[in-house]
């Protein structure tokens, strides 16, 4: 900085002003000290603001904390697609599969367009975790109303994950970004909860956040589907049963994947079993952080919204079976499905009533308080003032409590802590 001064002073035919000079001369000198007295930077460095945190598409969450989630994931060992996901599987009847299913095995259900109605045993997926799935007509609109809360928009595939270790399921669209793609698994874990990766940039993606840690799409999230967990014998009963008022397609993943796996066990286990991997203590890798309200294997729903999170006690909604409670300040009801044993989640607001509605069991129905109106678990009203009204289905997905806790501090417990 001095020399440039300097070399600006006035020059006039090729000679300095010698008087001028003299004058400045003393200031010139003052200020070449000045400047050699500070810290080195100090004359170039000019004054910046806070570094702010780039937001991502996911609530909470900025760049740099996924950052710092990608340096925690706990790199295992096992190599990419030594668990290998599915790939347009196949599928079997009703009544063909049931022939090698039990009454109590554990299943998830997917609605997809076109009224087909996909059924994924548990036992399949525990062995690959995910399966690329390709709809078999044309891509079309997915269902709104009580079938699914997804966006309308025409989707050509999805992918359904399990990750055995957290009980977390998730459905997503398989795109990366823009792009469609497929999922496979990167054998690594982060808070014991699988990470996926794209095929299209090999980025990572958390499987219960359906967010990218890790590549090209760091900060990119996944738009989720709802997937329901079931029991087989109220699940055939109602998509395939003599009686059944069910006039779409249903059809059951084959235990024919092209991979020689033990289908008819759980390598972790099983849930009717006591001292298996599901209800005992142990967690046998990393964990973050240990939110100790409940035991960490506790199942629950996860719930999202902007601000707010929750984790619902299923037994307690199988105990109870409805309850009502709010997300934030939104009005929900949690209600037990006893056909199936399976646990929804739903908004109690109608868009023309002034009061959320409260809901309870009368009778061995489920009624709503206001009108008296008679429920479906699925939240059709079929009976009464409201006949023909449906409730606004709440994204809700399965994990354990110690893996749910770990993404999402602070997690409202519904009903309360003290259950």
């Amino acid at each position: 900085m001095i020399l440039a001064v300097l070399t600006q002073l006035p020059i006039r035919s090729g000679i300095i002003a010698y008087g001028r000079w003299r004058k400045i001369r003393p200031f010139l000198f003052a200020l070449l000290i000045c400047a050699l007295a500070l810290p080195p930077g100090f004359a170039c460095a000019a004054p910046t603001d806070p570094p702010k945190k780039t937001p991502t598409e996911m609530p909470g969450y900025s760049t740099d904390d996924l950052r710092k989630l990608s340096d925690i994931i706990s790199r295992t060992g096992v190599s990419s697609d030594a668990i290998p996901a599915l790939y347009r599987p196949q599928y079997l009847s009703i009544s063909d599969a049931d022939l090698s299913m039990e009454n109590e095995e554990i299943v998830f259900i997917v609605n997809y367009p076109g009224n087909l109605v996909r059924i994924y045993p548990r036992r399949i997926l525990v062995w690959h975790e995910a399966v690329n799935d390709i709809l078999p007509t044309p891509a079309g609109r997915l269902p709104s109303a009580q079938q699914s809360p997804v966006p309308d928009k025409e989707v050509e595939n999805l992918t359904i994950t399990y990750s055995p270790l957290t009980g977390s399921v998730v459905g997503f669209r398989s795109m990366a970004g823009k792009y469609p793609s497929s999922f496979g698994l990167s054998g690594n874990l982060l808070n014991g909860n699988s990470v996926l990766y794209d095929r299209i940039s090999r980025s990572l993606w958390i499987q219960l956040l359906g967010i990218c840690v890790e590549g090209p799409f760091l900060g990119k999230r996944l738009t989720r589907v709802p997937v329901l967990s079931a029991r087989w014998k109220g699940v055939k009963d109602r998509y395939g049963g003599l009686d059944s008022q069910f006039t779409g397609r249903a059809e059951v993943l084959s235990r024919s994947t092209g991979f020689t796996r033990s289908y008819g066990k759980d390598p972790y286990g099983t849930y009717a079993r006591k001292g298996s991997y599901y209800d005992d203590l142990r967690l046998p890798f990393a964990v973050d952080r240990i939110d100790t309200r409940l035991p960490p294997k506790t199942p629950i729903l996860g719930l999202e919204l902007e601000n707010s999170s929750g984790a619902v006690l299923k037994d307690e909604v199988r105990k109870e079976r409805v309850i009502n409670f709010s997300l934030g300040a939104v009005p929900m009801m949690a209600v037990h499905d006893e056909e199936i044993d399976a646990v929804r989640v739903f908004e109690r607001t109608l868009t023309d009533l002034d009061q959320p509605l409260t809901f309870s069991i009368f009778e061995d129905k489920l009624v709503d308080d206001q009108s008296k109106s008679e429920w479906r678990a699925d939240g059709e009203c079929v009976y009464g003032r409201l006949r023909n009204r449906t409730l606004k289905p709440v994204l809700a997905i399965d994990s354990m409590w110690f893996a749910w806790a770990s993404f999402y501090r602070n997690t409202q417990i519904i009903p309360g802590s003290s259950f």
